[in-house]
């Protein structure tokens, strides 16, 4: 066994066999990205990247609905959601500065100067981008619900307890109510 290791070591260390096996790697790996890179559509969940705040308030309001729906058992339920801002970016950025500057009298003073300066990528369309490094999401102001049962106690507490884990708020800042929904509407 140790002595077919190092024949088939000594054979590997042949510039002719090495020259052969890095180019069939790059034939690899060449040949890879025509057969299966472009043709596989993905389908991903909305990011910070392409979601407004507008869409994730929804995306919220509708998950909050879910909850409700489940605790009441009723399907009519309406939510609003107040978000405190925007959808924050964060991109990331090269600090430069800190300049040596000479005066008339020969001594040396630092001076420094910031420059933001953010590191770009190149987009697929061959633009140039800021290279983001996180997104956050804005926080929750307020949420009101309008539920059938919202005025029963019990019902009233769990969904607090249900809407405040879920979206890790307080309970002040949840305000629910009952209300009858017509069937004419």
């Amino acid at each position: 066994m140790n002595d077919t290791l190092k024949t088939l070591l000594q054979k590997i260390k042949s510039p002719k066999l090495l020259i052969i096996i890095g180019i069939s790697g790059m034939l690899l790996i060449c040949l890879s990205s025509f057969i299966g890179g472009g043709t596989k559509k993905q389908k991903s969940a909305p990011t910070g990247e392409n979601i407004t705040a507008d869409e994730y308030r929804d995306q919220l309001e509708e998950s909050v609905a879910g909850i409700v729906k489940s605790i009441t058992g009723s399907k009519k339920v309406n939510v609003v959601i107040t978000l405190e801002s925007g959808i924050r970016y964060s991109y990331a950025d090269i600090n430069e500065g800190t300049s040596a500057n000479k005066t008339e009298s020969n001594s040396e003073s630092s001076s420094s100067e910031s420059k933001q300066t953010y590191i770009t990528v190149k987009s697929a369309d061959g633009g140039e981008q800021a290279l983001l490094v996180t997104t956050e999401m804005p926080e929750v102001r307020g949420v009101a619900i309008v539920c059938e049962g919202g005025d029963n106690e019990q019902t009233n507490e769990k969904i607090k307890n249900a809407v405040t884990a879920a979206l890790n708020i307080t309970s002040k800042r949840v305000y629910i109510a009952g209300g009858s929904f017509d069937e004419k509407r």
